[in-house]
């Protein structure tokens, strides 16, 4: 039974510990207000700190301009990703070059081979924010990130179940991690990012910070960016993604591989975010509902006390038909596409990041490492045309 059907269907039902949002409205509020956040995670109460790190920005409030969410954001964005930083533009011109090096004329066929594309995606974030470009062996340790991306939506139970086997994975993981930042002699840029913070922020050491900062970067910049690079190497394939469903996924509009290249040549970045809409790297997020409220759960009215976990659901919001029309139907061209709140936020509205306040602060990065390592221009997407 679907778990809609099962926790009550309709526009909210119940799972785990709390009550799921997945109208487009809700879910639209909910992106532009600022929320209430607590260590949880898909819903249920976090593994923390065995599993995430503690004052992770995933779990602080919103709070406004002055809250310690804000303030971790803000060195965040000044550090590593600041668009308008001339690094920034030195780096993106260099990743096309760095990429070669690795991948040499990658076919459209080689995007199927999921190691090899996650690793390159390591490679590509990570030189985008420090300027150092990977060997293979620090690569396959943040390719980790990825790779356990389903040890974090376990509940403590089932960790328990396995003798916390996974979590000690995880927390292998998270040190490991550190360790690549101080072989590479990276520490600097933590300090500063800690110094940068008000005092009241600081975290008591730097690698306190560094845990935290990597976790993200980790979680999101080379999860999610691995994600969206899977998702549009398997769209261009007409191919679905190993974790998506094809019962929910339809290409009848681009009805051969050359059409979909063709689509993909012709606007990289809208066929990226459509991709992203109807197969999000990141499906839904929690919340903690600050308010008291009644709500219908198989029309039955139960009533929700202030502080219950709400989990709003992105990936049903981007195929809410009130709002998409044919919200299978893979289509680039269409007219409402910058509504989809796949980071987090409608990425492409007017003054986006004051509208959405948590919108994803590494979107414009995640575009640009698809983009190259996926190159609208390559060779291997010409040949496909050619013989098209």
């Amino acid at each position: 039974m679907h778990l809609c059907q099962a926790f009550g269907k309709g526009e909210h039902y119940w799972h785990g510990e709390g009550y799921w949002s997945v109208t487009y409205e809700e879910c639209s509020q909910i992106t532009k207000s600022q929320q209430v956040r607590g260590s949880a995670f898909a819903c249920i109460e976090a593994c923390v700190p065995d599993l995430f790190a503690t004052n992770l920005l995933l779990f602080l409030p919103t709070g406004g301009p002055e809250s310690e969410w804000a303030a971790i954001r803000r060195v965040l964005h000044a550090a590593m990703l600041d668009r308008g930083a001339y690094q920034y533009s030195e780096r993106l011109q260099k990743l096309s070059s760095q990429l070669a090096l690795d991948w040499p004329k990658p076919q459209l066929t080689d995007f199927s081979d999921t190691p090899r594309l996650r690793l390159m995606v390591v490679k590509s974030v990570f030189f985008m924010i420090f300027g150092i470009w990977l060997d293979d062996q620090d690569a396959q340790i943040l390719r980790g990130w990825r790779d356990g991306a389903v040890f974090f939506v376990l509940p403590r139970l089932i960790h328990r179940f396995v003798f916390n086997f996974l979590i000690r994975k995880v927390k292998q993981l998270r040190i490991d991690t550190v360790g690549v930042i101080e072989k590479l002699g990276l520490q600097q840029m933590f300090v500063d990012m800690n110094k940068n913070l008000p005092e009241k922020y600081r975290r008591p050491t730097d690698v306190k910070l560094c845990d935290e900062i990597m976790f993200a970067v980790g979680f999101a910049g080379v999860g999610g960016t691995s994600a969206a690079c899977e998702t549009i190497g398997a769209f261009l394939q007409r191919k679905i993604p190993e974790e998506a469903s094809a019962s929910l996924i339809s290409f009848e509009k681009y009805p051969t591989v050359e059409d979909m290249v063709a689509a993909y040549k012709q606007n990289p970045v809208k066929y990226i975010k459509e991709a992203c809409r109807i197969d999000p790297p990141v499906t839904s997020c929690t919340r903690v509902d600050p308010t008291e409220r009644e709500l219908k759960f198989l029309g039955i009215p139960y009533k929700m006390q202030a502080n219950t976990l709400n989990q709003y659901v992105i990936s049903m919001a981007n195929r809410d038909t009130k709002i998409f029309e044919n919200p299978s139907v893979f289509d680039p061209t269409r007219k409402e596409l910058d509504m989809a709140l796949t980071w987090n936020g409608a990425f492409g509205t007017a003054n986006e990041e004051t509208v959405y306040p948590r919108i994803c602060p590494g979107r414009f990065l995640a575009l640009d490492v698809v983009q190259a390592i996926v190159p609208p221009g390559s060779q291997s997407l010409a040949k496909v045309s050619m013989t098209g």
